[in-house]
C-alpha cells in the first residue's frame, strides 16, 4: 500500500519480489544496488539470514522520480522463498504496489514454479490486494533448455496481460527492465488512486526495514494469525 509521509512529502511505494528459493531474487536485489547507484538511498538490509538464504526480507529504497509532482521512493523487498517460512511471505505480501514473480525458466522447475504462482494468487485473493499488478521474470535464461519469455508465460498458464521480462539475473541482464515495469505499474495505480480521492487515498506515514523487521518479530513473538502456513496446508491437501 503506497504511503504518504507529510513530515518528508513524499510518497513511497513498494514492490516486492517474490519466487522460490533460488530462483533469483535477492541476486535481483543486488543487481538493483549495482545499476542504479545514483538512486539509491542507502545500502541493501538483510535483517537475518542463513547461508546465504534469505529468512526474513532483503530491502532497497530507491528515489523514483515523482507522481504528480510529488517525490517518490521505492522499497524493493524480496521474501523468504522457502515455504517454511510462508507467513513471513504473506505479511510482505500483504499490500505492495507492484509484484515481481521471479522464475527459474529451466523446465526441470516447471511444476515448482507453477506451485509458487498459485501460492502467490492464493494468497492475494485472501489478502487486500487482489488487484495488485504482477510482472514475472523468466530468469536464468542462460540455463541449457530454458524457457523462454512466451513459453513460459504458456506453461504457467498466465494471462495474456501479464509482462513477462526474459532475464539472466547473475549477470544483470533484464533487471533494470524488470523493475522499470514494475514502478510503472505501481505508480500508476497510485496515480489513479490519487486522481480519485487525492492524497486521502494514501496512508499517512512511513516505515523503515527496522520498523517492518520489528513489526514482523512481534507477530511471531505474541504467536500472531498463521494465514501463510494455514494457506500452504489448504494448498498441500488439495494435491
Amino acid at each position: 500500500m503506497a504511503l504518504f509521509d507529510p513530515i518528508r512529502g513524499t510518497v513511497t511505494l513498494r514492490v516486492v519480489y517474490d519466487g522460490l528459493g533460488t530462483a533469483g531474487k535477492t541476486t535481483n536485489i543486488q543487481q538493483i544496488y549495482s545499476l542504479f547507484t545514483l538512486a539509491r538511498q542507502g545500502d541493501v538490509v538483510v535483517p537475518e539470514e542463513h547461508r546465504g538464504r534469505t529468512l526474513f526480507f532483503d530491502w532497497l529504497e530507491l528515489s523514483a522520480g515523482f507522481v504528480d509532482e510529488i517525490p517518490l521512493r521505492l522499497q524493493v523487498l524480496t521474501v523468504p522463498g522457502q515455504f517454511a517460512y510462508a507467513q513471513r511471505r504473506w505479511a510482505l505480501l500483504r499490500s505492495p504496489d507492484a509484484i515481481v514473480e521471479v522464475c527459474d525458466s529451466t523446465p526441470s522447475t516447471l511444476a515448482r514454479s507453477r506451485y509458487a504462482l498459485r501460492f502467490l494468487q492464493g494468497m492475494l485473493a485472501a489478502g487486500s490486494c487482489p488487484d495488485v499488478p504482477i510482472i514475472v521474470q523468466a530468469n536464468k535464461q542462460d540455463a541449457p533448455g530454458a524457457l523462454r519469455g512466451p513459453e513460459l508465460a504458456r506453461a504457467l498458464d498466465l494471462d495474456p496481460g501479464v509482462r513477462v521480462v526474459e532475464a539472466v539475473a547473475s549477470s544483470g541482464e533484464g533487471v533494470r527492465s524488470t523493475l522499470v515495469f514494475a514502478l510503472l505499474a505501481a505508480r500508476e495505480r497510485v496515480r489513479a488512486q490519487i486522481a480519485e480521492r487525492g492524497l486521502d487515498a494514501l496512508e499517512r506515514g512511513s516505515e523503515s526495514a527496522e520498523e517492518l523487521y520489528l513489526r514482523m518479530r512481534a507477530v511471531e513473538d505474541d504467536g500472531g494469525a498463521q494465514e501463510g502456513a494455514l494457506l500452504v496446508e489448504q494448498m498441500l491437501s488439495e494435491e
